[in-house]
């Protein structure tokens, strides 16, 4: 099968058209045509765009934009408003309408796709140039495997999943359902497992797997590690952001969020809802609790019960962390106190 590609898309739409996707109250003409979104401060003629609060109301009225999303009506706008309750979330909305527009994929396979017969491959299916696909691979209903990408022998791929360019899915990975992975992440390496035998490493194979859940999204340039034996686990709803590490036999829990330099060691376990901060680390063999907070640039060597709210270096508890910090900042003040103390004749 060739490549249908898709044709290339402008935006257009009536105001009205719009309301009819996110919902609420148009003041004004209906009938304005929109070819445009933007940010309130970059927005120029034919563009929409929104504001959230009374607090952008001063830049609302200098914007170029055509229409606004709004959450009340402002007269001295003088031009098209669609009023609703939560203008962010409406304007996702009609964001979500534009991106499958924009970026909407082509259906079948590339000519240049390296495919094994014994691979089993389903319906609406997209594999773009130089895709290899291994031996008893199962790719699921409406797949999207962008080019260069290889998938490794008994790989499966669940339905609706995106996998961008150049990504690495190695031997026995299962992803669920509507999983986005973005370029050049590595699903699968052997994690890093290590025998000290007479002063040299001496690698222990890593004979596990990685099972990935639904509606999970992992960033670009993500490694998660195949566990040594067992599963390296990633849950539902899962979240990932760009260059973070995911080390062999860890489990994270449903809807957990990861931002970018997260880094996991081994058999470490995450529970569900926990929200991971930009460059943290974590060490092996810890427990992290359902629904733990854990601030940026923090390393934790300890494990953390539920509901846990940390910081810093060793993480520690975050209203603790933010007292030390402030005597920190004292430092200077206190010693020159000391100093002129401990001169002081007696």
């Amino acid at each position: 099968m060739v490549v249908i590609r898709c044709p290339s898309t402008t935006m257009k739409y009536t105001l009205k058209q719009i309301q009819s996707i996110i919902g609420g109250k148009i003041i004004g003409k209906g009938d304005v045509i929109i070819t445009g979104i933007a940010s309130i401060e970059s927005a120029k003629k034919d563009d929409i765009t929104f504001i959230k609060d009374d607090t952008l109301i001063k830049n609302a009225l200098v914007s170029k934009a055509s229409a606004m999303v709004v959450h009340r009506e402002i007269q001295a706008l003088k031009k098209p408003q669609i009023i609703v309750d939560n203008p962010f979330l409406a304007f996702t909305k009609f964001m979500e309408v534009v991106a499958r527009e924009r970026y909407r994929r082509p259906i079948g396979i590339h000519p240049t796709a390296v495919i094994s017969k014994e691979a089993t491959i389903g319906k609406g299916v997209s594999i773009g140039a130089y895709v290899v696909i291994d031996d008893y691979v199962n790719i699921g209903n409406n797949v999207t495997i962008y080019p260069n990408t290889f998938v490794g022998r008994e790989s499966r791929i669940g339905n609706d999943s995106i996998i961008h360019a150049n990504v690495t899915i190695r031997e026995d990975v299962i992803i669920g359902k509507r999983v986005i992975i973005h370029c050049n992440s590595v699903i699968g390496d052997d994690g890093f497992g290590y025998l000290q035998l007479n002063g040299k490493h001496t690698k222990i194979p890593q004979v596990g797997t990685v099972e990935i859940g639904d509606d999970v999204e992992i960033g670009s340039m993500v490694t998660i590690c195949r566990a040594a034996i067992d599963k390296t686990v990633i849950g539902n709803g899962v979240k990932i952001d760009n260059h973070s590490h995911i080390a062999h036999n860890v489990i994270i829990g449903d809807n957990t969020m990861l931002i970018a330099y997260a880094k996991i060691a081994g058999s470490t376990r995450i529970g569900k809802n926990v929200m991971i901060a930009e460059d943290v680390g974590i060490t092996d063999h810890i427990t992290i609790g359902d629904n733990c907070v854990i601030g940026g640039g923090s390393n934790v060597y300890k494990s953390l019960e539920a509901s846990s709210i940390v910081w810093g270096s060793p993480a520690k508890p975050i209203n603790e962390e933010k007292r030390i910090q402030v005597l920190i900042k004292k430092l200077p003040e206190i010693y020159n106190a000391i100093k002129k103390f401990t001169k002081t004749p007696h």
